[in-house]
């Protein structure tokens, strides 16, 4: 596909996955509210199946996919079914079939997310080309970790204690979901992100990846866009929340408008900052580029 083509449908898919971010909080009792799981999720699918082969190539695509989609279903089966690494927690019927005991949109949405994490933690270290250095091996796995779990941080209380698309068993202090989530989550992606680390540093392997900002300014913009349409939803319910309260199943009583407002805050100064500091390192490395 050539670029003429392929930027306008990159563009296409990240506007609409905003406007529907954006206008979650008018949605609830309304039929696209049963779109959203599907929505939300091939949007970035899209995304990443338009994105990926020019960034990275048909095959690490494929790797990727395949290493976050099995990483991801195991430890979240292990964890329905013993309570490690995330607690103990079971999906409801409302994210659609499951494999096991895990929805089939849960892989494909770790995956997207995690493609986007992972180029944005080279952004973040300078990393534009895969060099399969001790860097690129090693840090860039923690720093694309800490990305990823800034949407969880941001996210997984909407999901769990108000739409119940989860729901934990014995409750938890940050708005109904448990500390050990989070430190689950980080261990999860930083397995996919270490895996595919160790598969990417033979740098035989890098055939397909993109180049530099100088050279494909638009490429890298578009994966901060894309990651700037995921924390439009926590922004806009922050600004517009819902009145009443919510009981978690440990039997504590939430504030709807408190949760909404902190979860806001929270993407606020952690997604909003690495998506605000991603457009300017792509923005000043294809300035320096350029003149170079």
């Amino acid at each position: 596909m050539s670029d003429r083509l392929r930027n306008p449908l990159i563009w296409l898919l990240i506007a609409v996955f905003a406007l529907f971010n954006t206008l979650k909080p008018a949605m609830p009792g309304t039929f696209w509210m049963k779109l959203l799981p599907a929505v939300s999720i091939l949007s970035m699918l899209g995304f990443v199946l338009l994105h990926g082969p020019r960034q990275i190539g048909w095959r690490n695509v494929a790797v990727f996919f395949v290493i976050a989609s099995v990483v991801s279903w195991c430890y979240e089966s292990l964890s329905i079914a013993t309570g490690f690494p995330f607690g103990h927690y079971h999906y409801t019927d409302k994210m659609g079939p499951k494999l096991g005991t895990v929805p089939l949109l849960i892989m494909p949405a770790y995956y997207a997310v995690c493609y986007v994490s992972w180029h944005l933690g080279l952004v973040m270290l300078d990393r534009f080309e895969q060099r399969g250095d001790a860097v690129q091996t090693w840090l860039v796995p923690v720093l694309a970790a800490f990305i990823m779990v800034m949407w969880d941080m941001s996210m997984d209380p909407a999901r769990s204690t108000l739409s119940e698309s989860w729901i934990w068993r014995d409750g938890g202090g940050y708005f109904g979901v448990p500390l050990v989530n989070f430190l689950g989550w980080f261990l999860t992606v930083w397995t996919i992100f270490q895996l595919y680390a160790f598969y990417a540093r033979d740098t035989d392997r890098a055939a397909g990846v993109l180049g530099t900002p100088a050279d494909c300014r638009q490429h890298w913009m578009q994966m901060a866009a894309l990651y700037a349409a995921l924390f439009l939803e926590f922004l806009s319910f922050a600004a517009f929340p819902p009145a009443g309260t919510v009981t978690d199943k440990s039997g504590f009583t939430w504030n709807i408008k408190d949760m909404y407002e902190t979860l806001g805050l929270v993407a606020l100064y952690s997604m909003v900052f690495v998506g605000l500091l991603s457009t300017i390192k792509i923005a000043l490395a294809a300035r320096l580029g350029a003149r170079s």
